[in-house]
This record gives structure tokens, C-alpha cells and sequence, in this order.
């Protein structure tokens, strides 16, 4: 029996159930369901900067709704999926959601906490097998899927949320490791292994928009350790590393992107800018070393 009231260990998310409902095996990743949001109160700010700014669909006023769980797009609509993959079918309960203005994309007015309260009822739910349970093409679709919404919301400028998407996206594909074992079809594993540097690519332009370097640099990395020669990854790289204050590795990494692509205008004029600043950096330790030499 599923407890009365929960709370999440970092007391964002709390479920308080109103009216028990008919025991179901819990909703798992894949799962169709049909729920009934009621009763939104927001604290902190309004119901529109939620829709706008927070990018909840689950709660844009709309009483009836049916999802698939995995598939949301923001911090508020995953979790509810995490609550949805708790509940019993016909079971009513009181939701209470903590956000921080800290994750947006676009900055608030408010430093404050945003807390939302609802009342949400599992209507209906067409369960999918577990995610161990899938076959390897089903998690690689379902992992292009996942891409094809960051994507989207990556050209609506909400970096953290497509971050989160292709991250989910890349943890589905690192279950089928090692993938030689699996002795799939050629086109298969090549489709698999092109979509993992893609979405570690992804992730890696996503940080770089968030000013996350060193995160930057290690999901580069990761792609260049397979293609050492693909041009996103080691321009992301060296953009990271200029951004550091590393140029010469910047340099390094832009030299060559401008090897496989010399009409690249934009690894020009970013190699330009470090071997300035380089140049500059060489020059103020020469003057440190002669005003040295003179005092002694």
C-alpha cells in the first residue's frame, strides 16, 4: 500500500492523497495515461509567468490531459511524472511543487522560491513494459524522440530543459553499452553511435550557452575520443578553453577545426581573439621578467 503523504528528499515535491484509488503496477517510462489537474494555486508568482517562464503544459489551465510519461519539458511537468509514477488508478491527490527561479534560462525578477499547490487525479493509464524490458531499436527510437524535443526546445532558447532532454536521450543509448556485444544490424549500431556523439554534442553546446566550461570540455572530449576530427566538438572545446583563460589549448583546437573547415568563420575570428590574447599574455611576461633582471 502506497503511504498517505510523501515528500522528496530535497522537499520539492510533496504528494498528500485525498482519495485512494484501485492498486495498478506504477506507470513506468513510455506509459500513455489521461489525467485531471484541478485547484492550481501558485505562490511566488503568477499563473502566467508559470506557463511562460516555468513552461508547464500540464498546468496551463486545461482540466483533462493526456501524457506520456518521459516526454515533459520542463522541471515543474517532470515532476509530475515522477508523482503520476507513484499513483494508483482513480487516485486524487494534493501536489505541492518548489521551483527555483535559478534553473531558467531568462532571468526573474524574484530570487525567491515559486511553489505551486493542485489537485491531480490518474484517470485513466495504459501502462508500457519497464525499460529493461525494451529492445534495442525501441530505446533508440525512443532516445531520437527525446532529441527531436530537445532540439526544440533548445531553438526556443530553454537550454537547462533540452539539456535534460538530450541527457535523458544519452542514458537511454549508455544501457545498450558495450554495443559491439549486442552484434546488431550495421546501420543499427551506426545509427546508435552517431546519435550518443550528437547528443553528447547537444549537451555540450547547452552548457556552453550556460557558461558551464569545464562541462563543456569533457563532453567534447567524449566525442572526440570516437571522431577525433568532428569540427562541433572541437570548436565547443575550444571555446571553453579560450573562455578559461586557456588559449593555447583553445588555439590548438580551433587550428584544427580550421584545418578540416577553412572557410569556418567563426573558428577564425575565435582563434583570432585568443592569439591576442595569448600574444598579449607572452608580451606582459616578458616585461615582468626584464623589470626583474633590472632591479637585481
Amino acid at each position: 500500500m502506497m503511504p498517505q503523504s510523501w515528500e522528496s528528499a530535497d522537499k520539492s515535491l510533496k504528494k498528500n492523497v485525498l482519495k485512494p484509488g484501485i492498486f495498478i503496477k506504477k506507470l513506468t517510462e513510455g506509459s500513455t495515461c489521461t489525467v485531471i489537474v484541478e485547484n492550481i494555486n501558485v505562490f511566488g508568482t503568477s499563473e502566467a509567468d508559470l506557463i511562460e517562464k516555468y513552461h508547464t503544459v500540464i498546468l496551463d489551465g486545461e482540466r483533462k490531459k493526456m501524457l506520456v510519461i518521459g516526454e515533459a519539458g520542463s522541471e515543474i511537468d517532470e515532476k509530475i511524472e515522477r508523482v503520476l509514477c507513484m499513483m494508483n488508478v482513480n487516485e486524487k491527490s494534493l501536489i505541492t511543487i518548489v521551483v527555483s527561479p535559478k534553473q531558467l534560462d531568462k532571468p526573474v525578477v524574484s530570487n525567491n522560491s515559486v511553489t505551486v499547490k493542485f489537485e491531480i487525479t490518474l484517470n485513466h493509464c495504459n501502462r508500457h513494459k519497464p525499460v529493461w524490458q525494451w529492445h534495442t531499436k525501441e530505446k533508440y527510437e525512443v532516445a531520437l524522440r527525446y532529441k527531436e524535443i530537445g532540439t526544440e526546445l533548445f531553438k526556443d532558447s530553454r537550454f537547462v530543459d533540452a539539456f535534460h532532454k538530450f541527457s535523458k536521450a544519452c542514458k537511454l543509448l549508455i544501457t545498450l553499452e558495450p554495443i559491439a556485444d549486442l552484434k546488431l544490424d550495421k546501420q543499427l549500431e551506426c545509427n546508435i553511435n552517431d546519435l550518443r556523439l550528437t547528443l553528447y554534442n547537444n549537451m555540450a553546446i547547452c552548457q556552453l550557452k550556460r557558461k558551464n566550461y569545464q562541462y563543456v570540455i569533457t563532453l567534447c572530449t567524449k566525442v572526440l575520443n570516437k571522431d577525433s576530427n568532428n569540427v562541433k566538438a572541437l570548436y565547443r572545446r575550444g571555446v571553453a578553453y579560450g573562455s578559461m583563460g586557456d588559449n593555447e589549448r583553445a588555439i590548438v583546437d580551433l587550428k584544427v577545426v580550421l584545418a578540416l573547415e577553412s572557410s569556418n568563420h567563426s573558428a577564425k575570428e575565435q582563434l583570432d581573439v585568443y592569439n591576442t590574447r595569448l600574444q598579449k599574455s607572452i608580451q606582459r611576461s616578458k616585461n615582468m621578467m626584464r623589470r626583474m633582471f633590472k632591479t637585481y
